[in-house]
């Protein structure tokens, strides 16, 4: 309780008001001092009338001091002074001890009163506090779904807690991204392992397995064990591209994507495919591996996913800090609200193909998770004639 929050506003609450009640005193004692003058001529000469000695106006004229005026016909006005200043300080004595006391006793009590004025409006100033309190609590991994949607003033509170529901949101998603991540990965990856299983069951159960028969299979379970690795390397990929970047490195993407289209023309020309490129130098700086993997996967699905004797287009290039690589293809027509759905993970690109022509969905995940580790961005367009381009955007080292 005495360290809480509640309990130090109720202190210096108090304690506030306390320092404003003393000074508020100290400021009527003066006052009041002040209601009783050394010399007040306006009250002396009114008391002088009342009393019928008009003669003491004159002594105060004259400069006399209050209370000792030069003594006149009989002394009577020496006596009336003398009088009038004992009065005077007799009565600002008594109102100056009686402003003291009934003060400092109202103080007091007023004092106690703020104790429990400033528990009472403290508590009711952080019950949101208490309510976003009470939500953390009772959330958990399995429990994200608790928001704490508090009502009132858009005040710094109200604000919290709005950014508190939002950061909510965030994990949400967050985990249940992870958890389809993890059941799709899993089911994947169940697949090929299925394979190569009931791959060895039929071989090895059958005694009469011929040589032939054997080196089959063992081509079945070498490609499902490709396939599994090549899963395994995206996943691993994927973890690479999300961790921060450790060391930068500079990266002409037009060198990279020369390079690669060399290496994949083969398969290009197998399928009829032109190939044209616009490269100009494209520097950037970030991990090597990584953007290979970006581009590799950018070109590899452009083939992939194309018509026979359909078209590619590379390009790249650098300007106004920003560095540009794009890759379109020709291909079937796509929806154009469902292109950037496209970078979700396990997202195919053709859900007709199978998993063994289609690949696992994750090559673009891929794409734009390494441009975001760099820096920048990925996005997809649906060509009006069919196909797709994709515009990869990081800045320019």
């Amino acid at each position: 309780m005495m360290g809480t929050i509640r309990f130090r506003l109720t202190l210096w609450y108090a304690f506030i008001f306390l320092l404003s009640g003393l000074a508020l005193l100290l400021l009527v004692y003066v006052l009041v001092g002040r209601a009783f003058p050394a010399q007040d001529p306006a009250f002396v000469e009114a008391v002088g009338q009342r009393a019928g000695v008009p003669r003491l106006r004159d002594a105060l004229r004259e400069g006399a001091p209050f209370g000792r005026p030069p003594p006149r016909d009989d002394g009577r006005d020496l006596a009336i002074l003398d009088l009038l200043e004992e009065s005077r300080l007799t009565a600002r004595e008594q109102a100056l001890r009686q402003l003291v006391t009934q003060s400092s006793l109202a103080l007091g009590l007023m004092s106690v009163a703020s104790l429990g004025a400033g528990w009472l409006i403290a508590g009711r100033m952080l019950r949101p506090v208490s309510n976003i309190t009470g939500t953390v609590r009772r959330i958990s991994a399995e429990q994200l779904h608790e928001r704490v949607a508090l009502d009132g003033p858009d005040d710094e509170l109200k604000e919290l807690a709005d950014q508190f529901d939002a950061m909510l949101d965030r994990l949400d998603e967050a985990f249940r991204a992870q958890r389809d991540f993890v059941a799709n990965a899993s089911h994947e990856l169940r697949t090929p392992l299925a394979v190569m299983r009931a791959e060895l069951d039929v071989t090895y159960g059958d005694p009469n397995a011929t040589p032939e028969e054997m080196r089959a299979s063992a081509e079945v379970v070498r490609r499902a064990i490709g396939r599994a690795e090549a899963l395994v390397t995206a996943l691993l990929t994927l973890e690479r591209a999300d961790a921060p970047l450790s060391s930068r490195t500079p990266v002409d993407l037009a060198e990279r994507a020369r390079g690669i289209l060399d290496a994949r023309a083969a398969d290009a020309a197998a399928r009829g495919i032109e190939v044209r490129t616009t490269l100009l130098a494209a520097p950037v700086e970030g991990d090597p591996v990584l953007l290979d993997r970006l581009i590799e996967n950018l070109i590899a699905n452009a083939i992939a996913y194309n018509l026979d004797d359909g078209w590619i287009e590379v390009e790249s290039g650098a300007s106004g800090g920003v560095t540009t690589l794009r890759v379109a293809n020709a291909g079937t027509s796509i929806d154009p609200a469902a292109a950037e759905g496209l970078f979700e993970r396990f997202r195919r690109l053709d859900n007709s193909r199978s998993r063994e022509s289609g690949g696992y969905g994750l090559g673009l995940a891929i794409v734009r998770a390494v441009a975001r580790h760099h820096g920048g961005e990925a996005h997809a367009r649906a060509l009006p004639g069919g196909g797709l381009e994709i515009t990869v955007t990081i800045p320019t080292a």
